[in-house]
């Protein structure tokens, strides 16, 4: 190999692995593929009928849900858990749904899973809406305070409960399904649904 061809290899290299380096996709903290992940999210909710408005003001609700209480988003207005998920009611909207699905509200009525403990941030099932599956301690979302309701969707005759910031128990739901279009959340820190 020739001097000269050396060089252009080299130069080659070094170009290669400067454009690794500083590409936005190889940061060590995600931050280029969450700004890719919210361009998708975003695009998806323009898809669904939102204006580029409503999309950014849905993207900053999850980005701030997704700092206090954590998770993955996984759609323009879902956060994923390992015991479940959160979904966040569109904006102009009280109640939560998936993408695609139907926003008419004047069914009015819980969408919770079948199989889930279900928690709405509202009452009336309005708001966003948080699903537990797993018999296990789950925190409440942090800026659920008062108010609410909740919808217990799990095998007939399975009971859900509340407990207290310590863990000390606080009550139980009746057995499913059941649920209450006005609850309270305050005092609540967390839920075991079983």
């Amino acid at each position: 190999m020739t001097l000269g061809n050396r060089l252009s290899v080299a130069t080659s290299s070094a170009f290669l692995i400067a454009a690794v380096i500083t590409s936005p996709a190889a940061f060590a903290d995600g931050t280029a593929s969450a700004d890719t992940s919210r361009s998708a999210f975003r695009a998806q909710a323009v898809a669904a009928g939102l204006t580029a408005t409503e999309a950014t003001a849905l993207q900053n609700g999850v980005d701030a849900v997704l700092a206090r209480d954590g998770g993955r988003q996984t759609a323009a207005n879902e956060i994923r858990y390992a015991d479940g998920r959160l979904l966040l009611p569109l904006p102009g909207e009280k109640y939560a749904r998936e993408l695609g699905k139907s926003g008419d509200a004047s069914a009015a009525a819980h969408t919770c899973t079948y199989k889930a403990l279900c928690g709405y941030s509202g009452s009336g099932y309005t708001g966003a809406e948080r699903e537990w599956f797993s018999c296990a301690f789950h925190k409440k979302p942090s800026g659920w305070t008062s108010g609410g309701s909740w919808y217990n969707n799990q095998t007939r005759g399975r009971v859900g409960n509340w407990y207290d910031a310590n863990k000390r128990w606080l009550g139980s739901t009746p057995p499913a399904p059941y649920g209450t279009k006005y609850g309270q959340w305050r005092g609540v820190g967390y839920v075991k649904p079983c």
